[in-house]
Protein backbone atom coordinates (compact mmCIF):
# COMPACT_ATOMS: atom_id res chain seq x y z
CA UNK A 1 0.00 0.00 0.00
CA UNK A 2 2.95 2.32 1.07
CA UNK A 3 4.18 1.99 -2.68
CA UNK A 4 0.70 2.88 -4.70
CA UNK A 5 0.56 6.12 -2.22
CA UNK A 6 4.04 7.12 -3.36
CA UNK A 7 3.52 6.78 -6.49
CA UNK A 8 -0.05 8.25 -6.50
CA UNK A 9 1.34 11.51 -4.18
CA UNK A 10 4.08 11.82 -6.94
CA UNK A 11 1.19 12.21 -9.45
CA UNK A 12 -0.64 14.38 -7.39
CA UNK A 13 2.28 16.79 -6.55
CA UNK A 14 2.31 17.65 -10.37
CA UNK A 15 -1.01 17.76 -10.74
CA UNK A 16 -0.66 20.97 -8.36
CA UNK A 17 1.56 22.43 -10.38
CA UNK A 18 -0.92 23.22 -12.50
CA UNK A 19 -3.60 24.49 -10.89
CA UNK A 20 -5.22 26.81 -13.21
CA UNK A 21 -5.81 23.65 -15.50
CA UNK A 22 -6.93 21.50 -12.96
CA UNK A 23 -9.56 24.54 -11.79
CA UNK A 24 -10.60 24.64 -15.64
CA UNK A 25 -11.28 20.98 -15.39
CA UNK A 26 -13.30 21.08 -12.89
CA UNK A 27 -15.16 24.25 -14.08
CA UNK A 28 -15.43 22.15 -17.62
CA UNK A 29 -17.89 19.67 -16.04
CA UNK A 30 -20.23 22.57 -15.80
CA UNK A 31 -19.82 23.38 -19.59
CA UNK A 32 -20.59 19.98 -20.27
CA UNK A 33 -23.43 19.05 -17.35
CA UNK A 34 -25.99 22.33 -18.45
CA UNK A 35 -25.95 21.96 -21.59
CA UNK A 36 -25.95 17.93 -21.46
CA UNK A 37 -29.34 18.37 -19.74
CA UNK A 38 -31.61 21.09 -21.96
CA UNK A 39 -30.83 18.38 -24.81
CA UNK A 40 -31.47 15.33 -22.81
CA UNK A 41 -35.27 17.64 -22.10
CA UNK A 42 -35.49 18.40 -26.00
CA UNK A 43 -34.60 13.98 -26.60
CA UNK A 44 -37.13 12.51 -23.46
CA UNK A 45 -39.97 12.38 -25.63
CA UNK A 46 -38.55 10.52 -27.92
CA UNK A 47 -36.60 8.55 -25.69
CA UNK A 48 -38.32 7.99 -22.95
CA UNK A 49 -40.54 5.46 -24.43
CA UNK A 50 -37.09 3.16 -25.06
CA UNK A 51 -35.42 3.61 -21.75
CA UNK A 52 -38.10 3.00 -19.62
CA UNK A 53 -35.86 -0.22 -18.58
CA UNK A 54 -32.99 2.39 -17.62
CA UNK A 55 -34.85 4.90 -15.45
CA UNK A 56 -36.91 6.52 -18.46
CA UNK A 57 -35.15 9.56 -17.68
CA UNK A 58 -33.73 10.89 -20.54
CA UNK A 59 -30.79 13.18 -18.80
CA UNK A 60 -29.94 10.51 -16.36
CA UNK A 61 -29.22 7.89 -18.72
CA UNK A 62 -27.34 10.11 -20.67
CA UNK A 63 -25.38 11.64 -17.67
CA UNK A 64 -24.71 7.71 -16.27
CA UNK A 65 -23.73 6.55 -19.08
CA UNK A 66 -21.27 9.11 -19.76
CA UNK A 67 -20.10 9.11 -15.83
CA UNK A 68 -18.95 5.73 -16.55
CA UNK A 69 -17.50 6.26 -19.97
CA UNK A 70 -15.46 8.61 -18.29
CA UNK A 71 -13.94 6.00 -15.67
CA UNK A 72 -13.68 2.99 -18.58
CA UNK A 73 -11.91 5.58 -20.75
CA UNK A 74 -9.28 6.41 -18.36
CA UNK A 75 -8.60 2.66 -17.19
CA UNK A 76 -8.53 1.29 -21.09
CA UNK A 77 -6.32 4.29 -22.03
CA UNK A 78 -4.69 5.17 -19.01
CA UNK A 79 -2.42 2.48 -18.62
CA UNK A 80 -0.68 2.18 -21.66
CA UNK A 81 0.19 5.73 -21.85
CA UNK A 82 1.72 5.94 -18.40
CA UNK A 83 3.22 2.86 -19.62
CA UNK A 84 4.54 4.30 -22.72
CA UNK A 85 5.31 7.70 -20.72
CA UNK A 86 8.04 5.41 -17.97
CA UNK A 87 9.61 3.37 -20.92
CA UNK A 88 10.49 7.46 -22.58
CA UNK A 89 11.41 8.83 -19.76
CA UNK A 90 13.72 6.06 -18.56
CA UNK A 91 11.73 5.12 -15.01
CA UNK A 92 9.62 2.24 -16.30
CA UNK A 93 12.85 -0.45 -15.89
CA UNK A 94 14.02 1.23 -12.84
CA UNK A 95 10.11 0.48 -10.76
CA UNK A 96 10.50 -3.02 -12.22
CA UNK A 97 13.75 -3.53 -10.70
CA UNK A 98 12.16 -2.40 -7.32
CA UNK A 99 10.81 -5.50 -4.94
CA UNK A 100 7.15 -4.38 -5.20
CA UNK A 101 4.75 -6.65 -7.19
CA UNK A 102 4.31 -5.83 -10.40
CA UNK A 103 0.32 -5.36 -9.57
CA UNK A 104 1.01 -2.59 -6.80
CA UNK A 105 2.97 -1.11 -9.60
CA UNK A 106 0.39 -0.63 -11.78
CA UNK A 107 -2.46 0.10 -8.55
CA UNK A 108 0.45 2.96 -8.09
CA UNK A 109 0.89 4.22 -11.76
CA UNK A 110 -3.07 4.28 -11.95
CA UNK A 111 -4.53 5.19 -8.56
CA UNK A 112 -3.97 8.98 -9.03
CA UNK A 113 -5.53 8.99 -12.63
CA UNK A 114 -8.62 7.31 -11.72
CA UNK A 115 -9.50 8.98 -9.09
CA UNK A 116 -9.12 11.72 -10.41
CA UNK A 117 -11.32 11.06 -12.74
CA UNK A 118 -13.48 9.36 -10.42
CA UNK A 119 -13.85 12.77 -8.77
CA UNK A 120 -15.03 14.33 -12.33
CA UNK A 121 -17.55 11.36 -12.14
CA UNK A 122 -18.94 12.27 -9.24
CA UNK A 123 -19.13 16.00 -9.54
CA UNK A 124 -21.07 16.23 -12.55
CA UNK A 125 -23.56 13.25 -10.62
CA UNK A 126 -23.89 16.08 -8.34
CA UNK A 127 -24.32 18.51 -10.58
CA UNK A 128 -27.05 16.45 -12.48
CA UNK A 129 -28.51 15.65 -9.26
CA UNK A 130 -28.95 19.38 -8.51
CA UNK A 131 -30.56 20.07 -11.75
CA UNK A 132 -33.41 17.50 -10.70
CA UNK A 133 -31.81 13.80 -12.15
CA UNK A 134 -33.29 11.17 -10.28
CA UNK A 135 -30.79 9.18 -8.33
CA UNK A 136 -32.34 6.24 -5.95
CA UNK A 137 -30.46 5.97 -2.59
CA UNK A 138 -31.24 2.34 -1.93
CA UNK A 139 -29.71 2.36 -5.05
CA UNK A 140 -26.32 3.62 -4.31
CA UNK A 141 -24.57 0.58 -3.24
CA UNK A 142 -26.00 -2.01 -5.76
CA UNK A 143 -24.85 0.88 -8.20
CA UNK A 144 -21.23 0.72 -6.49
CA UNK A 145 -20.94 -3.19 -6.37
CA UNK A 146 -22.17 -2.79 -9.67
CA UNK A 147 -19.99 -0.11 -11.03
CA UNK A 148 -16.42 -1.86 -9.73
CA UNK A 149 -17.21 -5.24 -10.87
CA UNK A 150 -17.91 -3.14 -14.84
CA UNK A 151 -14.51 -1.29 -13.84
CA UNK A 152 -12.65 -4.94 -13.04
CA UNK A 153 -14.19 -6.42 -16.51
CA UNK A 154 -12.40 -3.56 -18.71
CA UNK A 155 -9.31 -4.35 -16.82
CA UNK A 156 -8.30 -6.97 -19.40
CA UNK A 157 -8.78 -4.61 -22.66
CA UNK A 158 -5.76 -2.09 -20.61
CA UNK A 159 -3.67 -5.02 -19.99
CA UNK A 160 -3.96 -5.85 -24.12
CA UNK A 161 -3.28 -2.07 -24.43
CA UNK A 162 -0.09 -2.02 -21.88
CA UNK A 163 1.05 -5.52 -23.77
CA UNK A 164 1.20 -3.07 -27.21
CA UNK A 165 3.24 -0.96 -25.59
CA UNK A 166 5.86 -3.23 -24.09
CA UNK A 167 5.98 -5.82 -27.66
CA UNK A 168 5.44 -2.72 -30.03
CA UNK A 169 6.42 0.61 -28.14
CA UNK A 170 3.14 1.94 -29.09
CA UNK A 171 -0.50 1.05 -28.10
CA UNK A 172 -2.20 3.47 -30.76
CA UNK A 173 -4.55 2.12 -31.77
CA UNK A 174 -5.89 -0.31 -29.72
CA UNK A 175 -6.98 1.84 -26.84
CA UNK A 176 -9.01 4.19 -29.03
CA UNK A 177 -10.51 1.51 -30.44
CA UNK A 178 -11.83 -0.23 -28.05
CA UNK A 179 -13.10 2.87 -26.48
CA UNK A 180 -14.35 4.03 -29.36
CA UNK A 181 -16.30 0.55 -30.09
CA UNK A 182 -17.50 0.63 -26.51
CA UNK A 183 -19.07 3.99 -27.16
CA UNK A 184 -21.04 3.15 -30.12
CA UNK A 185 -22.26 0.24 -28.98
CA UNK A 186 -22.28 -0.05 -25.20
CA UNK A 187 -25.14 2.18 -24.71
CA UNK A 188 -23.50 4.73 -23.78
CA UNK A 189 -26.32 7.50 -25.34
CA UNK A 190 -28.48 4.57 -26.28
CA UNK A 191 -30.15 1.67 -25.23
CA UNK A 192 -28.66 -0.92 -27.01
CA UNK A 193 -31.91 -2.46 -27.76
CA UNK A 194 -32.20 0.23 -30.90
CA UNK A 195 -28.60 -1.03 -32.40
CA UNK A 196 -29.65 -2.60 -35.55
CA UNK A 197 -29.37 -6.00 -35.50
CA UNK A 198 -26.85 -6.86 -38.12
CA UNK A 199 -24.76 -5.19 -35.46
CA UNK A 200 -26.02 -6.41 -32.20
CA UNK A 201 -23.82 -8.94 -31.61
CA UNK A 202 -21.01 -6.75 -31.29
CA UNK A 203 -23.30 -4.67 -28.33
CA UNK A 204 -23.56 -8.13 -26.76
CA UNK A 205 -19.72 -8.74 -26.43
CA UNK A 206 -19.03 -5.64 -24.84
CA UNK A 207 -19.21 -5.94 -20.32
CA UNK A 208 -20.47 -1.78 -21.18
CA UNK A 209 -23.30 -3.48 -22.18
CA UNK A 210 -24.50 -5.53 -19.27
CA UNK A 211 -22.38 -3.10 -16.98
CA UNK A 212 -23.98 0.29 -18.04
CA UNK A 213 -27.35 -1.38 -18.09
CA UNK A 214 -27.52 -2.55 -14.67
CA UNK A 215 -25.96 0.62 -13.05
CA UNK A 216 -28.76 2.51 -14.80
CA UNK A 217 -31.46 0.15 -13.14
CA UNK A 218 -29.57 0.23 -9.79
CA UNK A 219 -28.73 3.99 -9.76
CA UNK A 220 -32.31 5.33 -11.10
CA UNK A 221 -35.00 2.68 -10.31
CA UNK A 222 -33.14 1.47 -6.73
CA UNK A 223 -33.26 -2.48 -8.62
CA UNK A 224 -31.24 -4.46 -5.89
CA UNK A 225 -28.70 -6.86 -7.40
CA UNK A 226 -31.27 -9.61 -7.49
CA UNK A 227 -32.98 -7.75 -10.28
CA UNK A 228 -30.26 -7.28 -12.22
CA UNK A 229 -28.41 -10.67 -11.47
CA UNK A 230 -28.54 -11.47 -15.16
CA UNK A 231 -26.32 -8.99 -16.67
CA UNK A 232 -24.31 -9.39 -13.72
CA UNK A 233 -24.00 -13.21 -14.53
CA UNK A 234 -23.31 -12.66 -18.27
CA UNK A 235 -20.54 -9.60 -17.11
CA UNK A 236 -19.17 -11.94 -14.66
CA UNK A 237 -18.64 -14.60 -17.37
CA UNK A 238 -17.01 -12.14 -19.97
CA UNK A 239 -14.70 -10.85 -17.21
CA UNK A 240 -13.61 -14.18 -16.50
CA UNK A 241 -12.47 -15.43 -19.63
CA UNK A 242 -11.24 -11.86 -21.21
CA UNK A 243 -9.24 -11.67 -17.49
CA UNK A 244 -7.47 -14.56 -17.85
CA UNK A 245 -6.48 -13.71 -21.57
CA UNK A 246 -5.22 -10.31 -20.67
CA UNK A 247 -2.83 -11.60 -18.06
CA UNK A 248 -1.66 -13.88 -20.53
CA UNK A 249 -0.79 -11.25 -23.23
CA UNK A 250 0.35 -8.96 -20.71
CA UNK A 251 3.33 -11.75 -18.96
CA UNK A 252 4.14 -12.69 -22.76
CA UNK A 253 4.65 -9.55 -23.70
CA UNK A 254 6.44 -8.13 -20.63
CA UNK A 255 9.18 -11.32 -21.10
CA UNK A 256 8.99 -10.46 -24.95
CA UNK A 257 9.94 -6.59 -23.57
CA UNK A 258 12.78 -8.01 -21.08
CA UNK A 259 14.59 -10.23 -22.97
CA UNK A 260 15.07 -7.85 -26.14
CA UNK A 261 16.15 -4.79 -23.32
CA UNK A 262 13.05 -2.44 -25.04
CA UNK A 263 11.94 -1.31 -21.58
CA UNK A 264 14.28 1.27 -21.19
CA UNK A 265 13.92 2.80 -25.16
CA UNK A 266 11.07 4.15 -26.99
Amino acid sequence: MRAILALARVDWLVKLSYRFQTLMSIASLVVMVIPLYFVAGAVQPIMGGVIQNEGGEAFGFLLVGLATLSLVSVLISGLPAVLGAGIRTGTLEALLSTPVPMWRLLAGLMTFRFGWAALRAVISLVLGWGLGMTLIGEGVIPALLVLALTLVAHVPLALMGAAMVFAFRTAEPIPRLFVLSTTLFGGVYYPTSVIPSSLAGLADLLPMTYGLRALRRALLQGAGLGDVSGDLIILSAITVVTMALGLIVFRVSLAYARRNGTLAQY
